[in-house]
């Protein structure tokens, strides 16, 4: 990344990215302007409004177990996903002949994350003046910044791997099916590194009381 770039022209691309995500995202990955600076401090917003939602959403919408509430794993079950979302889409793009590197990936992925934090911080803050027949309002303003980012995911794929739309379909559902085969192997790793521990520490207690 350029680090002679100012930060006011960064936070410019940004909401190039934002408004015109093919023109944003064309400067991210050709003109090698996209901040991996920005885009963690993106990630980390996105961390902390998780464990801000699951506490202060208003009274009447949240159906948390506030007395149950960990910050610590909600911030990294958040933080993690859109990091497995990067391994897994630069995994299946080298099978696709995506042009996009692993960097590209997630700075398109953090910068495409903008609406969905600003519009969800914003249905926390409806959450908490508005009755209940006004959840609606609470919910669009969700869906808006959902939609919103799933589209810029899609635009920006489109213009860092150099995909057509057809193309990019098919590699977010490589990619969703790549996730699940991550998890699978990370979960079958920790499970056998755990039983291996478990079968040393038996064999060390064993001839211990030898």
């Amino acid at each position: 990344m350029n680090t002679d770039t100012s930060l006011r022209e960064r936070l410019s691309l940004l909401k190039r990215c934002v408004f015109h995500p093919f023109d944003g995202f064309y400067e991210t990955k050709f003109r090698h302007k996209g901040s991996l600076g920005i885009a963690t401090v993106i990630l980390l917003c996105y961390g902390l409004l998780q464990c801000v939602r699951y506490q202060y959403t208003g009274f009447i919408f949240n159906v948390n177990p506030i007395q149950d509430m960990n910050s610590i794993s909600i911030f990294i079950a958040a933080v993690v996903l859109p990091l497995l979302f990067c391994v897994s889409n630069w995994s299946v793009a080298t099978l696709f002949n995506g042009k996009g590197t692993l960097g590209d990936i997630y700075v398109m992925l953090c910068y495409s994350m903008v609406p969905m934090i600003l519009f969800g911080a914003a249905a926390v803050l409806i959450s908490n003046i508005a009755v209940q027949q006004e959840g609606l309002l609470m919910m669009a303003f969700q869906s808006i910044g959902i939609v919103w980012s799933a589209l810029l995911v899609v635009f920006g794929l489109c213009t860092i791997h150099e995909y057509g739309l057809g193309t990019t379909v098919l590699t977010l559902l490589a990619t969703a099916a790549a996730a699940v085969i991550i998890v699978f192997l990370v979960i079958l790793y920790v499970t056998l590194m755990q039983k291996l521990v478990d079968f040393v520490a038996l064999l060390i207690g064993n001839l211990a009381r030898m």
